[in-house]
């Protein structure tokens, strides 16, 4: 309603539903309308004697003006009037009902009530509420003034003409109904939408069975659907065609003689057809000889000339068994020998694929590997075949997550030079994936000698290493695991072993002997490692160290001629089971544990000729924890800080 009435102004929304519309919808070529039912609205409320419904009228000529003026305020929000047209005109005929059917509504309420029929100010309210009605277009609200009028002034001419209005307007409106349908039809089949033409012809159909052009329009929407049926057909032929897929084509020029037989491509397309199924014949004979002769030189090796005999006769015809045969064949190992078939170990790693063995021969390679795929490296062993890279550039050998499950045996790998950075490259590095090191020597890193890191994995087998500038191995990070065997880590500036941050080791008959610091350090919360039958010894602190909240299994090893003890166990939460070990000849104690920790099951251990105390299940001990040295995450792209200068 207006401000000037007192009520609260429209929204543009409910102003719009006043008017009949959605919001956004076109209202400004019917203006003009709404402006001359507020004019008869306007005469009703001067001419109407009777307080309750002139009042009745003034409240929806002021609800009709609030609701014109904040529409042509609005006018923006109006979409183009393109491709409206008849339909706007029909839901046009159903607006102005909406904005008088609450005054029609309350006349025809007076009716009923008898307020007024009986003096002539009825008699001329309810032919006013009449020719509104029939303005509006409200037949049934029409009729049923008529039929009160009726009732005061019978069979009147009046009355007569006023329903013979009702009758031709019922008319006229099922006349545009009509007129709209076939129009909407006539839209929808130029624009080639069948579906919409076969829903807007069954609205025909239930509302004028019998009409004239029903015929028609069936026949022309089945055949548009023919007609683009055959279109469609004919792109897919041609794009088979194209392509040379003459099985593909036989079958779509079969579908259009099914629903076209007299069309005048389908004698090129069948020609084309037949032509083409003559050469497929002839490429398949020729596949299946190219596919004999790739079998007969499977000799169950790598083999380029079969491989490419393969790839031509699956180039001809793909069939699975020619596929299954060629993958058979390329996963074959091929062996890449450096020198030989290439001059340097980097060259063959840019020409192997996965699973390629490289055989090295005797001498000093002077460059870092990177392994970015499986591949099996092998030396012609220790001292002979020697890998090396200065140790301020990078890791002599660094394994990818994409090289998991590579091996590299019977080799030195080893660093030259010296750094002092504060973060170093280790000698090898198993970077997120599996690395396996066999009967190798790795020796004189700056770093650490062996470096397991984001969930990596290494398998040591008879590896020594020595002289490492800090750990001989270390495992950091969740998930990293090393699984070791029979190797030795030796005379190494911080710990033989080092696991921490998650990282996990099982160690099997090895030695840790003379470094730096501890000969075993396990750290990391909540991750269970082993000790089995391994020798711990000289190490210039603690043989084993385990805290910081792990599990250790320590059984049947030796720990024993270490400077600060033998076994030390420490911290809260931190667990060892203890089977069948012997710590004899320490500087200082041979078994510790601190009265924090836990140590189940301890049996079978023995105690003796250490220094000091043999054996103490109570210790109490400090809370302090020195951390490992870190390891360089190589794929974080960091630079290599430089260290001191070294003295001459």
């Amino acid at each position: 309603m207006s401000s000037d009435s007192g009520q609260e102004q429209l929204s543009y929304e409910d102003a719009m539903r006043v008017l009949g519309y959605e919001p956004g919808a076109i209202v400004s070529p019917h203006l003009p309308i709404f402006r001359k039912v507020a004019s008869k609205l306007e005469a009703l409320v001067k001419t109407t004697k009777d307080e309750h419904l002139r009042e009745s009228f003034r409240d929806e000529l002021n609800r009709l003006n609030e609701a014109l003026r904040v529409v042509v305020a609005e006018r923006a929000r109006e979409p183009s009037l393109r491709g409206q047209g008849m339909r706007l005109r029909l839901v046009l005929a159903l607006l102005v009902v909406a904005i008088l059917v609450s005054a029609a509504w309350y006349g025809n309420r007076k009716i009923e009530e008898g307020g007024y029929l009986r003096d002539r100010e009825g008699i001329a309210q309810l032919e006013a509420m009449a020719r509104l009605a029939v303005e509006s277009r409200d037949w049934s609200g029409a009729e049923e003034v008529y039929a009160e009028l009726n009732k005061l002034i019978p069979d009147s001419a009046r009355v007569r003409e006023g329903l013979a209005r009702v009758v031709d307007g019922r008319a006229e409106a099922r006349r545009q109904k009509l007129g709209f349908l076939v129009g909407s039809i006539r839209a929808a089949v130029e624009g080639r939408s069948w579906e919409e033409a076969e829903r807007l012809l069954g609205d025909l159909r239930e509302m004028e069975v019998g009409h004239p052009e029903i015929g028609s329009f069936i026949k022309v929407i089945q055949a548009g659907r023919v007609s683009d049926r055959i279109a469609g057909l004919l792109e897919q032929a041609e794009e088979a065609l194209k392509e040379e897929q003459w099985v593909a084509l036989g079958d779509y020029a079969a579908k259009l003689e099914a629903i076209a037989p007299g069309h005048k491509q389908l004698t090129r397309l069948k020609t084309a057809t037949e032509q083409g199924m003559k050469v497929l014949e002839e490429r398949r004979v020729r596949a299946r000889e190219l596919y004999e002769k790739a079998l007969a030189l499977d000799k169950g090796e790598f083999s380029d000339p079969a491989l490419e005999t393969l790839r031509e006769a699956i180039r001809l015809d793909n069939q699975k068994d020619y596929q299954d045969l060629y993958n058979k064949m390329s996963a074959y190992t091929r062996l890449l020998k450096v020198p030989g078939d290439y001059s340097s170990i980097t060259e063959a790693l840019a020409a192997a694929r996965s699973n390629d063995k490289i055989r090295l021969g005797e001498g000093v390679f002077n460059e870092p590997l990177s392994l970015n795929l499986k591949v099996d490296l092998e030396g012609a062993g220790i001292g002979k075949s020697i890998i090396q890279c200065e140790a301020e550039k990078a890791s002599v050998l660094l394994s990818t997550k994409q090289a998991s499950g590579s091996r590299v045996a019977a080799l030195t790998l080893r660093q030259t030079g010296i750094s002092l950075a504060a973060e170093r490259y280790p000698v090898a590095l198993a970077d997120g994936g599996e690395l396996v090191l066999e009967d190798c020597l790795i020796e004189g890193g700056a770093g650490h000698g062996v470096a397991v890191i984001n969930g990596g994995s290494a398998r040591l087998r008879s590896v020594e290493v020595l002289k490492c500038g800090w750990d001989g191995l270390a495992v950091n990070g969740d998930g990293s695991v090393a699984d070791v065997v029979g190797c030795r880590f030796d005379s190494n500036f911080h710990h033989g072993i080092d696991a921490w941050g998650g990282g996990r080791v099982t160690v099997k008959s090895s030695r840790a002997t003379r470094n730096g610091l501890a000969g075993a350090v396990l750290m990391s919360r909540g991750v269970r490692s082993e000790l089995v039958q391994c020798t711990i010894d000289r190490n210039r602190e603690v043989g084993i160290s385990i805290s910081n909240g792990t599990t250790a299994v320590l059984r049947s090893n030796r720990v024993e001629e270490n400077l600060l003890g033998g076994v030390m166990v420490e911290g809260e939460d931190t667990t060892a089971g203890m089977e069948g070990n012997v710590a004899e000849r320490n500087r200082k104690f041979g078994i510790m544990v601190d009265r924090r920790s836990v140590v189940q099951p301890f049996r079978d251990n023995e105690t003796k000729d250490n220094v000091g105390e043999q054996l103490m299940l109570k210790a109490v001990m400090p809370e302090e924890v020195v951390p490992p040295p870190p390891v360089l995450d190589v794929s974080g792209g960091k630079s290599l800080e430089p260290g001191p200068e070294i003295p001459k």
